[in-house]
């Protein structure tokens, strides 16, 4: 079978930390270019809720689905404006859709259309992506208040955010059917 944009590892042109698990790149995280590694991340993200069998689970393993670990990674894209607005103490940006966020366990992501999560992903992603481009040189440094004495950026979680959503999908990857191996 010949290797697809799904099937194939993670690219190395993502600028990102490197993984041993989920195959970071070896390059320095750049602020800028984080909206677009998160909408590359997305994209991949969809392409592995377009292959039907997206929603089984690895045989004789205790974990998630690829619809599970794509329900986790939309919700954390979500959840990610409340981090901002939290650690830069703004209200500003979209709050998280509780028809989505908070309706939705992750017991019950294994219910969920794929085709709604693909959608509701790529939505997530592209106004948290907006989000990031906005962001000035003061934001990306700005502590997070709640951990006084600790130095939690907004740097330091976007690249956890990031870092989470790649290792998924290399989960993904590494245990998933035929038409989800690298």
């Amino acid at each position: 079978m010949s290797a697809t944009p799904l099937t194939r590892a993670i690219p190395d042109s993502l600028p990102l930390p490197r993984c041993h698990r989920c195959d970071f790149a070896d390059r320095p995280f750049e602020r800028e270019t984080a909206g677009a590694v998160l909408r590359a991340y997305a994209v991949r993200w969809q392409r592995v809720l377009a292959d039907p069998r997206t929603t089984s689970r690895p045989v004789g393993a205790l974990a998630w689905s690829p619809l599970e670990h794509a329900c986790h990674v939309r919700d954390m894209c979500l959840l990610f404006h409340q981090r901002l607005d939290t650690t830069l103490g703004t209200g500003r940006g979209p709050l998280p859709d509780p028809a989505v966020s908070g309706g939705h366990l992750p017991g019950l992501y294994r219910d969920e259309d794929p085709r709604r999560v693909a959608g509701e992903l790529g939505r997530a992603a592209r106004a948290l992506a907006l989000r990031l481009a906005a962001l000035t040189a003061a934001d990306w440094d700005h502590d997070d208040p709640r951990f006084p004495g600790e130095r939690l950026t907004v740097d330091f979680f976007t690249r956890h955010l990031l870092h989470d959503i790649a290792h998924d999908l290399g989960e993904v990857l590494r245990a998933g059917g035929p038409g989800l191996r690298r």
